[in-house]
């Protein structure tokens, strides 16, 4: 008894990583997907192409960079340089930064991390363009918020934020620094960044602060700043320029990649994992599936004088059928319910159920049309 516990506990685990595998290549390619979709979205308004700035400099050079202090004024340069060029247009999101707020009262789905750690971006005034966004409620930022030098930093907030704040609300993080809310963005605006994730990011519950290059203090904020910098140009021959003037003044060594590139590299390193792990799911629900069926068959055989003394007395053959779809569906149901909790209500979590409940018809084809064919007299014959 404990032996057949224990091989049916081992099949569920077989069933349940099947299924977890079959979500996870679903979102993977769902996920490509609406990258892919939101990219064109974006490209399409765009007559230019848009590049990726990559920073391929050595790490002593890096080291050397932020070591030296005549850096900040070098960068600032470099900065401006890339900014104010009339060959081309740029825009800058940094997301190298998060926002602290100890004392809020925001429900854990906004958070980052245990440590009250929040979404914030920072963006200038192209990215508002390029990324179409729009407020539900207030406005955008202005040409003058990324110039201002007042202490109150103009916020956007994610449309999600709506039931915790006001327009005019002053919030206040762990530094010290207090922040004005001007607006709140529509639903499901979002932006990508192609080098950084293949993922798009939603700002329902993002924090969104103008750039402010006026008031960098230290290296590591041009740094940043330069390096979530996006070229918008329709010759790439007007990119040499950037790496000219970082050459002159010995700062980074950049390749400059297409978001069409970029995307490339990212649908080939997608369907080579989705490759993969089709093949590791391929194996697993073969065993699983043919595990499955040598379990129930075992099941039918053992219980053989069990199911002639129930049809004798009048049962049904139905019945006996249903003892054998119980016995499949609620492993199955058990890893669906483990999906809903990983996915949760997403048209990943539907269709992986829909393939489980495939996989479950599968599994019981044959042990139920061995029983249904089956006379009560070859029932018997078999029980002696």
């Amino acid at each position: 008894m404990l032996g057949h516990k224990f091989r049916y506990f081992f099949l569920f685990v077989q069933i349940l990583a099947a299924i977890i595998l079959i979500s996870f290549i679903l979102s993977i390619s769902f996920n490509a997907n609406n990258f892919q979709d939101k990219l064109n979205e974006i490209m399409q308004d765009q007559k230019e192409e848009i590049y990726l700035l990559i920073d391929n400099s050595s790490s002593e050079k890096i080291n050397e960079i932020f070591q030296n202090e005549e850096s900040i004024e070098q960068q600032k340069e470099l900065y401006e340089f890339i900014k104010q060029n009339l060959s081309f247009r740029t825009y800058t999101v940094d997301q190298q930064n998060a926002l602290w707020l100890s004392k809020n009262n925001l429900d854990n789905s906004f958070a980052l991390d245990p440590d009250n750690a929040f979404f914030l971006i920072k963006i200038d005034e192209e990215f508002q363009s390029v990324f179409k966004l729009k407020c539900v409620k207030g406005r955008l930022f202005p040409a003058k918020d990324f110039k201002g030098t007042g202490s109150v930093i103009p916020l956007l907030l994610g449309y999600d934020f709506q039931n915790y704040y006001d327009l005019d609300d002053i919030i206040c993080d762990d530094e010290g620094k207090h922040y004005k809310v001007t607006g709140f963005l529509e639903k499901s605006s979002f932006y990508l960044s192609p080098l950084r994730d293949d993922s798009i990011f939603w700002l329902d519950k993002a924090f969104v602060v103008p750039l402010q290059p006026h008031k960098f203090e230290y290296t590591n904020n041009y740094d940043s700043a330069i390096n979530s910098t996006f070229i918008i140009t329709d010759d790439p021959e007007n990119l040499q320029a950037i790496q000219k003037k970082s050459n002159e003044l010995e700062l980074y060594t950049f390749e400059f990649r297409s978001f069409k590139k970029q995307l490339e590299f990212i649908l080939d390193y997608t369907y080579s994992r989705i490759k993969q792990l089709g093949f590791i799911l391929s194996i697993i629900l073969y065993f699983s599936i043919i595990g499955l069926i040598s379990n129930l068959i075992q099941f039918i055989n053992t219980h053989t004088k069990e199911f002639a003394i129930h049809l004798l007395c009048g049962g049904r053959m139905v019945s006996i059928i249903q003892r054998i779809l119980i016995q499949t569906f609620f492993i199955i149901f058990i890893a669906d319910i483990i999906v809903i909790v990983i996915h949760r209500l997403s048209m990943t979590t539907l269709l992986t159920i829909a393939s489980s409940l495939l996989i479950g018809t599968i599994i019981i084809i044959y042990p139920a049309i061995m029983l249904s064919r089956t006379q009560v007299k070859d029932i018997l014959r078999r029980s002696k």
